[in-house]
């Protein structure tokens, strides 16, 4: 009899066991544990187009002799530059990256209103207030060290943050000054120079395949002075045979990029999948 009572508690586990085993072949599987992106270092190309929105500040006209009297600026700005650039670098690790680049900034319009009192130059069609017309174009190349901060992978996009120093070679050309009332007319020789030059930068890269990442970032990009050559008059200028046009550029921009990393990229890891 207590051969049989033991006989019937055996089965009853093993009966049980059998059972519980069957419910958890039902659950779904644990979700796989995601894999560290493979540590990434060596060196790259880069390639960069873009679109810069810039922003003249400090404008002023800057006379040799005693400006106009009642002189004053009534407005200036410039134009939109596409831009085009590329860089080599070397990934450190997954953490941080350091490239140099170089870039042509396209040639985009300067123009300004500058006005003054005519007392002296006894114009009859401006008897009170003359408008002085300025017109020219901007261009820029750029070389500049920068340092990344990789903030880490998530499904294949890092976001980043950087910062870079470096020289502006600034070009201002076909600057003239045409007096509105006056038709005087005014011309300035182009003018190039080096000026220092910095950048903060952030954004996204994306792997497309194991050695190329996309780029998309914002760039704010300081590109110091621009100043132009005197301008000669040619008759009917006033004091503007004297006169510099001098500002400070700024500029916000949006960049489409390319890296090649040289390095051998290993693949991720596949996930974990049980079967059931």
């Amino acid at each position: 009899m207590a051969s049989l009572k033991v006989i019937l508690i055996a089965g009853a586990l093993v009966a049980g066991a059998t059972n519980v085993a069957a419910a958890a072949d039902l659950l779904p599987p644990p979700p796989p544990v995601p894999s560290a992106p493979p540590e990434v270092s060596g060196w790259y190309l880069r390639g960069d187009t873009g679109v810069a929105i810039n922003t003249l500040s400090q404008q002023q006209s800057v006379f040799d002799v005693a400006p106009p009297f009642g002189f004053a600026n009534n407005g200036s700005g410039v134009g939109v530059q596409a831009i085009v650039g590329a860089g080599v670098g070397y990934k450190f690790n997954n953490w941080f990256r350091f490239d140099v680049t170089g870039e042509y900034r396209m040639p985009t319009k300067y123009w300004g209103m500058e006005s003054y009192n005519s007392t002296g130059f006894s114009s009859p069609n401006c008897p009170v207030i003359c408008y002085d017309k300025y017109s020219g174009n901007i261009s820029s190349a750029v070389v500049l060290a920068n340092g990344y901060l990789d903030l880490g992978t998530w499904f294949g996009v890092t976001p980043y943050v950087g910062g870079g120093v470096g020289v502006a070679y600034n070009f201002f050309d076909n600057l003239t000054d045409t007096g509105i009332e006056t038709g005087g007319y005014g011309q300035a020789p182009n003018h190039a120079f080096p000026t220092f030059a910095w950048a903060a930068m952030a954004g996204l890269s994306y792997w497309i395949t194991p050695n190329i990442m996309v780029d998309f970032g914002y760039r704010f990009l300081d590109l110091g002075t621009f100043e132009s050559n005197r301008i000669y008059c040619f008759g009917g200028c006033g004091a503007s045979g004297a006169e510099h046009e001098r500002f400070v550029l700024t500029s916000n921009e949006v960049r489409l990029g390319l890296r090649y990393v040289f390095a051998e990229v290993p693949p991720p890891a596949p996930p974990l999948v049980t079967k059931y």
